[in-house]
């Protein structure tokens, strides 16, 4: 019976010092990553490609609380057909609906759909506007603050 190194082809040098990097690397995890060695293992395993992609800040969607506060549509306000565009289900068969209609072109799509999308990209999925160009004034001076509601007394 052979060993998974030869069937795979990386018996030599090369496996070797995988084998002996690893076994480093297995023992700098055992201190908790006090040492800056252990970066410089992490480092030599993976690829520099893949470095520069960790390295770089990918978010480039909308903030999350940008997200949160897109208007909601109240499931009387949908169409009998309506559905929505990303994931083409037709927002009557849930039982509750949660969707949202972007402010700038009244575009609605299901939140968790969008959510996603917007999380990636700054423009709406259908028209490509940039979503946060076209931020609502939101009046929050009339809102009641939770304390207020009287639910436990």
């Amino acid at each position: 019976m052979s060993t998974y190194e030869e069937e795979h082809g990386t018996t030599g040098s090369n496996a070797s010092d995988r084998r002996d990097l690893r076994s480093q690397l297995h023992s700098l995890y055992q201190e908790n990553g006090t040492s800056n060695a252990l970066l410089q293992m992490l480092s030599q395993l993976i690829p520099e490609s893949m470095q520069e992609e960790l390295l770089e800040d990918t978010k480039d969607g909308c903030p999350d609380n940008y997200i949160d506060s897109l208007p909601r549509i109240k499931k009387k306000d949908l169409k009998e057909q309506e559905s929505c565009s990303i994931c083409c289900c037709n927002y009557k068969d849930d039982e509750y609906p949660l969707v949202v209609e972007l402010p700038h072109c009244s575009h609605r799509f299901d939140l968790e759909c969008v959510a996603v999308w917007l999380s990636k990209s700054t423009t709406c999925p259908l028209c490509r506007d940039d979503v946060l160009s076209h931020k609502p004034k939101i009046d929050v001076s009339q809102v009641e603050m939770e304390d207020e509601w009287g639910m436990y007394g």
